[in-house]
């Protein structure tokens, strides 16, 4: 079996071929085992990354005090307070997203942990 090696074609002995083989195989493996589970950890591990669960519960709680408030009367700081929850709530959206597309795949690529599927 031959293969490139620093742009030099190569033969390889019986045994890298057999190693090469091998290493190929389990990539393939791989590749067929990737689950929607899988995805949906990544999605939340991207999302934590930037919104930990912490600050999504003060989220949360300070939309619920500025619903029961009113729109109409809400400070200036409150408006944008609103802004800057929704800008991340959006960013979560985008992420939820681009799981359910890696979801969808068939199959879901071996590499779907890649910031090329999820921007």
């Amino acid at each position: 079996m031959k293969r490139i090696v620093d742009g030099k074609e190569v033969e390889l002995t019986k045994a890298e071929a057999k190693k090469l083989k091998a290493e190929w195989a389990a990539t393939q493996d791989a590749a067929a085992s990737v689950t929607a589970d899988q995805v949906k950890q990544e999605a939340e591990r991207r999302i934590l990354s930037f919104v930990p669960e912490w600050k999504q519960r003060n989220l949360i709680a300070q939309a619920s005090i500025l619903a029961e408030k009113g729109r109409d009367n809400w400070s200036a700081e409150e408006l944008t307070a609103w802004d800057a929850g929704h800008a991340i709530w959006a960013q979560v959206a985008v992420i939820r997203a681009k799981s359910d597309q890696i979801e969808a795949m068939d199959p879901i690529p071996a590499d779907y942990q890649s910031d090329t599927y999820w921007s």
